[in-house]
């Protein structure tokens, strides 16, 4: 596992031993990551300013690429004390990285960000809780885009109150793009 590309490109990142975490394949973060540059560029923006949240954040890899290709901040939310260690040797050195110890259901209050990408444990409903903590909590807005990595076998549906934009698949992950549907729409 490796950042693909930008300032850090090619470091080697470590993830936790056995199966607690998943990181997100180089081929699926790439083709995550196409995905999100496009959306950006349609937007006429780039990278540079953008504030990402890495919600379960396991080996911060998803933040990692996203700090590497110009993001002012990526915020790590993570509570695996073994994940939580390699969260911080893969970040060590890089300007804006945030690394948050605690629960992804009970995030602090914090303005609304750019992105939030969850990739929760599987089957346990927890990027269902996590998404409507980080909403009462403030980190959402109608602005902000969500991606939620399943497994193809999960149930995919949003709760009420949100959009599904787009939903990618690679190999067994599924990638869900949502955003919060502003009241009265």
């Amino acid at each position: 596992m490796r950042i693909i590309a930008g300032k850090w490109r090619g470091k080697k990142l470590t993830a936790p031993a056995g199966t607690g975490t998943r990181p997100t394949s180089d081929r699926a973060k790439e083709m995550l990551f196409n995905i999100l540059t496009t959306h950006l560029l349609k937007q006429g923006k780039n990278w540079d300013g953008l504030i990402l949240a890495d919600v379960f954040a396991g080996s911060g890899a998803i933040g990692a690429e996203a700090l590497s290709r110009g993001a002012q901040q990526a915020l790590f939310i993570e509570n695996d004390a073994a994940a939580l260690a390699c969260l911080r040797q893969n970040t060590a050195g890089m300007s804006g990285a945030v690394v948050l110890a605690r629960d992804a259901t009970q995030p602090l209050s914090h303005a609304p960000v750019d992105i939030i990408f969850m990739d929760a444990p599987y089957g346990k409903g927890l990027w269902q809780r996590s998404l409507a903590a980080l909403a009462s909590a403030g980190w959402i807005d109608d602005r902000t885009l969500i991606i939620i990595e399943t497994d193809r076998e999960e149930e995919e549906t949003l709760p009420e109150g949100w959009g599904l934009e787009q939903r990618r698949s690679a190999g067994r992950n599924v990638f869900l793009f949502a955003r919060l549907v502003p009241d009265g729409q």
